[in-house]
């Protein structure tokens, strides 16, 4: 799709939906610009919004905030209906904190942010606390020396297979989580999903992709992770990959799931969520 048409239609998305307006996103030449793992994460949670108010989370948070195009969607998506829910986003980048707290200003929302590695440093004050967890992590394939460089290479650097800093934020998500908090993450196929979902269904936790596309570059997973303490330990029964669905910015995230063929394998169980 060409540019311009592309950023037309996600004008007309915003303009539907009260989320984060690009023109009103700052940018720095060293923090991430929202992209389509973005703007998929952003309608991943858009299409569970009501399930997310009827959670009625409490603490809201981001994990590699960037722009802070995801967490002042969040905050917009909710809105007066979170009931005084927190918000909190971290970021290693420096220049990320100050162009979130910009782009947040622009829209008038407020969240506390935090300038650390992934959540380090809060780990106690935060341990089972956060009822949504939200995380768009560095997971392009790189020689690992790149991992946790300063500026924008952080945004995207994820070492062997993607799975670097992915395999670090885990743990850390086990231990924040509440234990009926939601995690969504951001993954690519080169991540094996299928082995992410195993590993935390070893932990106790369900899941089950909310959004998958594919862009000339890349095949993209959103995938939602929450606490289930009837799930059976059987690692053959997880999600499989399947045919990604093309790119289509402006599609309403409801009617990509009643297109998509793989939706009915990819839960790990049958639980709604």
């Amino acid at each position: 799709m060409n540019l311009v048409l592309q950023y037309r239609a996600r004008n007309s998305f915003e303009m539907s939906y009260k989320i984060a307006q690009i023109r009103l996103v700052s940018s720095h030449p060293e923090v991430y610009e929202p992209c389509d793992d973005s703007f998929a994460l952003v309608d991943a949670l858009l299409s569970d919004r009501n399930n997310l108010l009827e959670l009625k989370p409490m603490l809201c948070m981001e994990v590699g905030c960037g722009s802070g195009y995801v967490i002042t969607s969040l905050m917009l998506m909710l809105g007066e209906e979170a009931n005084g829910a927190q918000f909190i986003a971290t970021d290693i980048n420096h220049h990320a904190i100050k162009v979130t707290q910009e782009t947040m200003e622009a829209h008038g929302v407020y969240a506390e942010l935090i300038n650390t590695d992934i959540a380090s440093g809060l780990e106690n004050r935060l341990a089972g606390s956060v009822d949504l967890l939200v995380v768009n992590p560095p997971y392009v394939p790189t020689p690992e020396d790149e991992v946790g460089r300063e500026g924008i290479a952080s945004a995207w650097a994820g070492g062997e297979n993607g799975r670097s800093v992915i395999d670090k934020i885990l743990p850390v998500a086990e231990k924040l989580l509440s234990k009926w908090g939601w995690l969504y993450m951001v993954t690519l196929t080169a991540n094996n999903p299928s082995q992410i979902c195993r590993q935390m269904m070893k932990k106790g936790y369900a899941s089950k992709i909310v959004v998958q596309r594919s862009t000339v570059e890349e095949s993209l997973h959103i995938i939602k992770f929450w606490k289930d303490n009837d799930i059976e330990a059987d690692t053959n029964d997880v999600i499989t990959n399947s045919k990604a669905v093309p790119l289509g910015i402006v599609d309403s995230v409801r009617s990509q799931i009643q297109r998509l063929s793989f939706w009915g394998s990819c839960d790990i169980n049958t639980t709604t969520n």
